[in-house]
C-alpha cells in the first residue's frame, strides 16, 4: 500500500486509533506537521484522523493550508469525537472544518468514538465539560456527560480498514 496516516490527538484517542490503523495496513503514521512534497509523491492515498473539540477539529486550519497538497489524493478521514457521538451534527462539524475542495463524492469520513478522563483533561477542557452537563436537560445525558469515558475501542476502526483496503485493491488491478 502506499498511503501514510496523518493524525493530530490532544489526550490521546485519535493517536490510538492511528496507531492501530498504521500497525493493521502497515503504512508509517506520522504527525501532519512532518508531511513534506517528497512523501507526499509517493502516496496513493492518505488516512487522516482529528478530534474535535467545540465543534472545530484540531486540523481545521491544517487542512485549510494543505488544501491544494491534498486534493490530488484520495483521503479517508477519521474523526474522533465525544465517546456517544451524536450523529445528527456530523454533517455540520464536516462542512465547517473541511475544505469543500477535499470533500469528494469519493472522499471517506468516519466518525469514531472517543473518551475523556477529567484528571487528564486541562483545566478549560474540564471546565467546558463540566458546563454542558450543568445545560443539558436530558437525565441520561447530563450523567454520562459528568463522569469519565472511554468507548476507544479497535473493533470500530473495521468499517474504514475495509475502506482502504478496498481502494488499494482497485488501484492494483
Amino acid at each position: 500500500m502506499n498511503g501514510l496516516v496523518l493524525y493530530r490527538s490532544r489526550y490521546g484517542a485519535t493517536r490510538q486509533y492511528a496507531e492501530w490503523i498504521g500497525t493493521d495496513l502497515r503504512l508509517p503514521v506520522i504527525d501532519p506537521d512532518m508531511l513534506n512534497d517528497q512523501l507526499l509523491a509517493g502516496c496513493d492515498f492518505l488516512v487522516i484522523g482529528t478530534s474535535v473539540y467545540l465543534g472545530d477539529l484540531l486540523l481545521k486550519a491544517w487542512l485549510k493550508g494543505n488544501k491544494h497538497r491534498l486534493e490530488q489524493k484520495k483521503l479517508f478521514f477519521f474523526i474522533v469525537c465525544a465517546p456517544s457521538p451524536d450523529a445528527s451534527g456530523h454533517g455540520q462539524i464536516i462542512m465547517d472544518n473541511i475544505p469543500g475542495d477535499l470533500l469528494r463524492p469519493s472522499t471517506d469520513i468516519v466518525f469514531l468514538p472517543g473518551r475523556w478522563i477529567f484528571r487528564q483533561l486541562s483545566p478549560t477542557d474540564g471546565r467546558v465539560l463540566k458546563e454542558k452537563a450543568l445545560a443539558e436537560t436530558d437525565p441520561a445525558k447530563k450523567a454520562a456527560l459528568s463522569q469519565d469515558s472511554d468507548a476507544v475501542k479497535k473493533e470500530h476502526i473495521a468499517g474504514l480498514l475495509d475502506a482502504v483496503r478496498s481502494f488499494n485493491q482497485s488501484i492494483e488491478m
